[in-house]
């Protein structure tokens, strides 16, 4: 497996990274910007070919986290993270998913994955979600740009087991109200569903299903993963900016050995966890047996590894680091949002914890 990034890739993330720099320049006061600065970066992005995922000519996994992580770095308040991976998940499928996947996957529509239901965690094996007779009923919370998308990616309990569907994000019998969120940049909304009527050709049952929402988590930890690697790369930059300008005792602070010691692990810390998330990537794009656990491993490791780069960073800073003129608490907010969603390092932890005492007892070390 070759970890180097192709020509192609690198000339895809400096461009992304051109893009986000002509197209994104938010104020302090203002990190949301406004609705028409928004939809236009939108616009710029899926004309770019962001959205162009699968096939031969398609963008890959680690395409997709290279564009995630510059918009971590940036703090771009976009519903790219779901509008890819739901897309990512079903483009091997298509052959074995109903019609209305293959549209999704030729249009540009922005998607919002609602998987996570109030009250229960990140294992999706069992939604309280339903679909019955096509109308489907429930509720989801923590649904990322859900105002700003044209499509909800719902799980649900099928009459035979688990179902992928669909759904208008303006549908009669679809409601959201906003919910509190820990980064303005990443509006959650809860979605309630009063018996939605489906169309069957927008419905993935059993072990299509499974297949679909088994590469979708997968997809989503690795992309949420990126924007959290790339918003530490970034408040590692500034920290070492920073350090190198501020004086304190006539020399720069970075010249003190303790602070470049810090700094130092910072970088390893933020380069090691790029690099888990690249093979995860190449891993799920040649279809590994293992890419959905090695994915499950690079999440749980970037979840610690980038939020431990910015707390470094924030002592770096200092006081200024808390104030909210400086952006130190924004990047250290985006960081913790995509540290829980698709599940936390704990979750991921406890998950690989259960597979590896399964492949034991089923195949006892002799």
């Amino acid at each position: 497996m070759d970890l180097e990034l192709s020509d192609e890739q690198t000339w895809l993330s400096e461009s992304v990274e051109a893009l986000l720099g002509r197209n994104w320049t938010p104020t302090a006061d203002d990190p949301l910007g406004d609705a028409g600065q928004r939809r236009e970066l939108w616009s710029s992005l899926v004309e770019f070919g962001a959205l162009s995922v699968g096939g031969d000519e398609g963008l890959g996994a680690i395409e997709l986290c290279l564009i995630a992580r510059s918009l971590g770095a940036h703090l771009a308040p976009l519903p790219y993270l779901g509008s890819a991976a739901v897309r990512y998940a079903v483009a091997p499928l298509l052959d074995e998913l109903p019609s209305g996947f293959g549209e999704l996957a030729d249009g540009t529509d922005a998607v919002a994955p609602a998987l996570l239901e109030p009250g229960c965690g990140w294992d999706l094996d069992a939604p309280r979600t339903t679909i019955d007779a096509l109308a489907l009923t429930g509720r989801k919370a923590a649904v990322e740009h859900a105002d700003a998308t044209q499509r909800l990616a719902v799980v649900a309990a099928g009459p035979a087991g688990i179902a992928l569907a669909l759904v208008a994000s303006d549908a009669d019998g679809v409601s959201s109200v906003e919910q509190p969120a820990f980064d303005a940049t990443t509006p959650l909304r809860t979605v309630a569903f009063d018996s939605v009527a489906i169309d069957g050709e927008s419905v993935a049952w059993d072990g299509a299903a499974e297949l679909a929402i088994g590469r979708l988590t997968a997809v989503g930890a690795l992309l949420a993963a990126s924007e959290a690697v790339g918003a530490a790369g970034e408040l590692l930059r500034l920290a070492c900016e920073y350090a190198g300008e501020r004086r304190q005792f006539g020399r720069p602070i970075g010249s003190f050995q303790a602070l470049r010691h810090l700094l130092a692990d910072m970088y390893v810390r933020q380069a090691s966890a790029w690099s888990s998330v690249l093979y995860a990537a190449a891993s799920l794009d040649e279809d590994a047996d293992e890419g959905e656990r090695t994915a499950s491993i690079a999440k749980a490791y970037v979840s610690r590894a980038a939020r431990e780069v910015a707390h470094g960073a924030i002592q770096v800073f200092g006081g200024i680091a808390i104030t909210a003129e400086h952006p130190a608490h924004r990047f250290l907010r985006r960081i913790a949002v995509r540290e829980q969603q698709f599940g936390d390092a704990l979750h991921h932890e406890r998950a690989l914890g259960r597979a590896l005492a399964e492949a034991l007892v089923a195949e006892p070390v002799r």
